[in-house]
């Protein structure tokens, strides 16, 4: 709503003059801002769905391995060898900032302490399981790292383009109707004293006229 209760002065006028100029530059830079993230928005939704693409291929291989490996060895000596896995991963978390939004970055490493099993035991159905789920393992890491940057850049721009609409439909129209109205009294306020002034040089010009 504009400021009409605002006195029409000159120091209200500078006052308005100012805000509007402190609108105007915030909105510029939040425009901007609003273009960057959604390019990065953009960006990360290709990696989101590329990420969750490879996980359910991984995720398919990776079972698909454990089932022939379990075909040709037997569940009880998979299971058994399962129990003498010698394996640790190490989630390992970073982050970034883009534009103020702090984004996760997440790397999975393995603590490998292969051969995990006796090599009469060995199958390359068994090493090739191991392989894609440690795949898997890493590609989960990575879609982790999408997923959750995607939300929190949405949840930004989101932000950012209610305060870009705010300035853009609200704060800067009510701000130029303040500053107009403004000037418009001032206006009417000098053309009145200027009026004023000349009723009064006339009347002393008359006075002078009837003294003589």
């Amino acid at each position: 709503m504009a400021q009409f209760e605002l006195a029409p002065t000159k120091t209200n006028m500078m006052k308005v003059k100012r805000d509007l100029g402190f609108a105007l530059e915030g909105w510029e830079l939040l425009d901007q801002k609003r273009k960057i993230l959604v390019v990065e928005l953009m960006g990360l939704i290709d990696r989101a769905v590329e990420a969750q693409e490879r996980v359910e291929t991984g995720l398919g291989e990776a079972y698909g391995a454990l089932d022939q490996a379990t075909l040709r060895m037997g569940r009880r000596e998979v299971n058994l060898i399962a129990l003498g896995m010698n394996m640790e991963s190490n989630v390992m978390f970073s982050e970034k900032r883009v534009m103020g939004v702090s984004l996760p970055r997440v790397k999975v490493e393995f603590d490998d302490r292969s051969p995990y099993f006796a090599s009469a035991e060995s199958s390359i159905w068994l090493d090739e399981t191991i392989k894609k789920f440690r795949e898997v393992l890493a590609l989960l890491g990575t879609l982790a790292e999408a997923r959750i940057s995607l939300m929190r850049l949405a949840r930004e721009v989101a932000k950012t383009i209610r305060r870009v609409n705010a300035l853009e439909k609200i704060f800067i129209p009510d701000q130029e109707e303040t500053l107009k109205y403004i000037q418009t009294a001032l206006e009417e306020s000098e053309r009145e004293a200027f009026f004023v002034l000349k009723l009064v040089k006339d009347r002393l010009a008359q006075r002078r006229g009837e003294a003589l």
